[in-house]
């Protein structure tokens, strides 16, 4: 086997599985997009990917008419097709996104104290949320008990990936005050270098527990769902629009492509950020949590059908068999 695998033999699929593409292109085509490697390579006033505004101030952006938050699902359609993302207005209540946001400042609080917070450069990752209160398995089952939009969320998804998708991850993404940074990424870059240029395989809800702007919105590259699948797999991405901040008050649900550029923002406000995060994608991909062996049986035990289907607990067209 060694003698014919070595540098010279002939493995037609390497140079394609190694390209790197489209994350290496994309910053050498677009160097303001190179992600800070330290707190002190944040720089501010060179038009640097992170130091941005929302669209309607954004020198770029502000003749664009980009997605607003809006309850008509044909608006909401629209918008997720043609710009990566759109905005469910009062995807959740006010009585809703605050009893949220007070379980995650609890748990996100104990888990620091207890030093075993999942705490990095970027933000406070609050993983396995289905089993820290329950309240959150009801948010992939789009109960509209914790999620009054839950419905018009699922119809979305649905549409998008078809029936039967799974869920990829389900945390809680906590910016702090002077946070590093995100790397711009696609949700669905587990696939890459594959490119979906015909439709994604990855769509991603975001909960919003809090009023978000320029201080504190996540960056999003409107369009780029499109710009970068657009030149195939494993190809060059050439120069890319710049990046905005997501503005909406709390309560608003952000659906966004998996192949759209985005990352978390420096957190220019004096307090934490909260957000919720599930990006769901097509039941052939193998889930970033791997809820079969991370759910509590408890959580099992009183689980839909429903629920238990989107943990990927469930055999759909031949794919999870068990015998």
């Amino acid at each position: 086997i060694a003698e014919v695998s070595g540098p010279d033999a002939f493995k037609p699929y390497d140079e394609f599985l190694s390209s790197r593409q489209p994350v290496d292109s994309i910053g050498e085509s677009n160097p303001w997009m190179r992600t800070p490697v330290t707190q002190d390579d944040i720089v501010w006033g060179e038009g640097r990917y992170y130091d941005t505004t929302v669209a309607r101030k954004h020198e770029y952006w502000k003749d664009f008419d980009l997605p607003t938050a809006s309850k008509d699902l044909r608006q909401l359609r629209q918008d997720l097709f043609e710009w990566g993302f759109c905005l469910v207005e009062d995807g959740l209540s006010n009585s809703q996104y605050t009893e949220t946001r007070m379980r995650l400042v609890e748990q996100a609080e104990a888990e620091r104290k207890l030093d075993i917070g999942n705490v990095g450069d970027t933000f406070q990752l609050i993983c396995s949320l289905i089993n820290k209160g329950e309240i959150f398995p009801k948010f992939l089952e789009h109960d509209p008990a914790v999620v009054q939009g839950g419905p018009v969320i699922e119809q979305l998804l649905n549409e998008t990936l078809r029936k039967g998708w799974c869920v990829f991850s389900f945390t809680a993404n906590i910016s702090y005050p002077g946070c590093k940074p995100m790397e711009l990424h696609q949700d669905q870059g587990a696939i890459n270098p594959y490119q979906t240029p015909e439709a994604p395989v990855c769509v991603t809800t975001m909960y919003i527990l809090e009023d978000v702007d320029e201080r504190n919105g996540t960056l999003i590259v409107p369009t780029s769902h499109r710009l970068v699948p657009a030149v195939g797999s494993g190809n060059r991405v050439g120069k890319l629009p710049p990046a905005i901040n997501v503005e909406a008050p709390a309560g608003t649900v952000l659906l966004f492509d998996g192949r759209m550029l985005h990352g978390t923002s420096v957190n220019r406000a004096d307090d934490w950020r909260y957000v919720m995060v599930q990006p769901s994608m097509k039941p052939w991909i193998r889930s970033q949590e791997n809820f079969s062996l991370s759910t509590k049986p408890e959580v099992l035990e009183n689980a839909n059908g429903k629920l238990l289907q989107r943990l990927g607990l469930q055999a759909t067209a031949g794919l999870g068999n068990v015998e």
